[in-house]
């Protein structure tokens, strides 16, 4: 595998200007042209001309020098438009980077004789002539172990790849940086992105640009594809201690955010988590299985409400998937806590105040979002529990919010006619005086207790707790009193009663309302088996 050095390419890139028309054509439809017709040696010499010209964008280049840089060697490449396809043959051809990977790109290949070009250009002879382009790529991705001297090419989709092409084989997507590795084996691809990063990509020009850039506006959005990569590094080198490095990384996405109008989006997903591993294996259906409750029939209910941790996935996979209009409807604000108490509680220090758990914390329930956004959470949780080849209970599953006797049934856990879900449910308290369940409680308990003895945090928390606080219900469901007010599928209705609610709000059959998000509504979601 050859590079150009970094001196030369820092040359080359002082040059920037854009592709201008040659013939009445600019350099990307020359090269779509010879590489159409299969000339290479014309891709070649245009490409050289195209480099000594100068007439192209530096930060188009870079993308694709790095593009180029997070596949592994002998990789396929699958690409989409123009600006992920003729520059990286400009790298390859005209300064011999990674000449070692094989462009496709997938508009090209819808050409039938192109597309068998391809195959015999490359020695893909399991490939027949004539398929059609999803049998084509179907064999490159999925095809038997004896294809090349008994190897399987690494193959790899580029970030802005078809969104339909991607989610096909979704489980198999492995981050590596502007591109996406195909694998039916998990592969740790946190380590190889960090190392991408960290030894093999130029990002010097997103700190700091010193070329000048005839396309800012085009660049601003291409380079937005870094951001899903950057999310990942940056939860990584949080929970690897290294607080510099992850503000870097924060402080880079920030900045691509800014310049591409997605900072509001991007911003939120910044904050400190837990360490997660990739998003594929922190989305495991036997914990789905695990998690879902028997109450009637075919019909299955959470052990838990939702949670930030669990949301925050739902966001991380539309952030890879650069689904900014979505991602920007679901998140949720950021809640200024303190002003949700009483003024003579809001200079509390933060180990009083957050005493059983910061409401922002991966296992607190998520709250302040819309009704729609618990809807698409739903939708998704449905597609990534159908859709995975790993173990599970049933093969096809339904994630949606209960109707007010759905969500009263599971509620009551067997217990029809009791006010509150626990057994001997008439009380909010035990004999001991404990609060049962996270609400407003502005009188001290009785007893040993855990808990402030005032300021409403009597129960044992001012704000929203873990999902796994206090007893759970005879089905062995938590928090269907208190903490959070759950959505019902009729929007504008809750259950449940919430922290900020007295005893009576957070009794089962009492309905709630709502006409916008807040710090006190969550939801947790219920299951219909479709087919055991």
């Amino acid at each position: 595998m050859k590079h150009a050095t970094a001196a030369f390419l820092f040359a080359l890139l002082l040059l920037a200007g854009p592709a201008r028309a040659h013939s009445g054509k600019t350099y990307e439809q020359r090269l779509h042209d010879a590489e159409l017709a299969g000339d290479r040696p014309q891709v070649a010499a245009i490409c050289r001309e195209w480099y000594a010209s100068g007439e192209y964008s530096p930060g188009i280049l870079n993308w694709n020098y790095n593009a180029l840089m997070s596949v592994e060697d002998n990789g396929i490449l699958f690409t989409n438009n123009d600006s992920d396809t003729y520059p990286a043959f400009l790298l390859q051809f005209a300064l011999d980077v990674r000449p070692d990977i094989a462009i496709l790109n997938t508009q090209l290949l819808e050409n039938q004789n192109y597309r068998d070009l391809v195959a015999q250009r490359n020695h893909f002879r399991w490939i027949p002539a004539g398929v059609s382009l999803p049998e084509f790529i179907d064999k490159l991705v999925n095809a038997d172990p004896y294809r090349i001297n008994g190897a399987v090419p690494p193959t790899y989709f580029g970030i802005m790849s078809n969104k339909d092409i991607l989610r096909a084989d979704k489980e198999k997507m492995y981050l590596t940086g502007l591109a996406l590795k195909c694998s039916a084996k998990p592969i740790d691809n946190i380590a190889i992105l960090r190392f991408n990063f960290e030894n093999r990509f130029r990002t010097d020009y997103l700190e700091l640009p010193l070329a000048p850039e005839q396309e800012p506006e085009t660049v601003a959005q291409i380079n937005l594809n870094y951001i899903p990569a950057l999310s990942i590094l940056h939860r990584h080198y949080l929970a690897s201690g290294e607080a510099l490095k992850a503000g870097r990384i924060e402080a880079l996405a920030l900045r691509i955010a800014k310049a591409g109008h997605r900072d509001a989006e991007v911003s939120a997903l910044f904050r400190p988590q837990p360490a997660q591993g990739p998003i594929e294996s922190a989305i495991s259906t036997k914990a789905l299985d695990k998690a879902m409750k028997k109450i009637k029939g075919q019909l299955y209910a959470a052990e838990t409400e939702v949670t930030n941790s669990q949301f925050d996935l739902f966001l991380q996979d539309l952030l890879k998937y650069k689904e900014f209009d979505q991602l920007d409807q679901c998140r949720s604000p950021k809640v200024d806590w303190r002003a949700q108490v009483p003024e003579a509680f809001r200079n509390l220090p933060e180990n009083v105040l957050f005493a059983n758990g910061n409401p922002d914390g991966p296992e607190a329930p998520v709250q302040n979002i819309s009704h729609a956004a618990a809807q698409q959470y739903c939708d998704w949780i449905t597609q990534v529990y159908n859709t995975s080849t790993g173990k599970k209970r049933f093969k096809k599953v339904q994630f949606r919010l209960p109707t007010q006797e759905e969500w009263t049934l599971a509620a009551s856990g067997g217990f029809n006619n009791e006010p509150y879900p626990w057994p001997g449910g008439y009380y909010v308290r035990n004999s001991k005086g404990c609060y049962l369940c996270n609400l407003n409680a502005t009188t001290p308990c009785g007893g040993d207790c855990a808990g402030a003895k005032d300021g409403g945090a009597n129960d044992g928390g001012f704000f929203p707790v873990p999902a796994t606080s206090y007893f759970p219900n005879n089905f062995v469901i938590y928090n269907v009193s208190g903490n959070v007010a759950e959505m019902l599928q009729e929007s504008g209705k809750t259950m449940g009663g919430s922290w900020k609610d007295e005893a009576y709000a957070c009794q089962i059959r009492t309905v709630g309302s709502y006409t916008a998000a807040s710090p006190a509504i969550g939801f947790r979601v219920f299951m219909d088996v479709i087919e055991e």
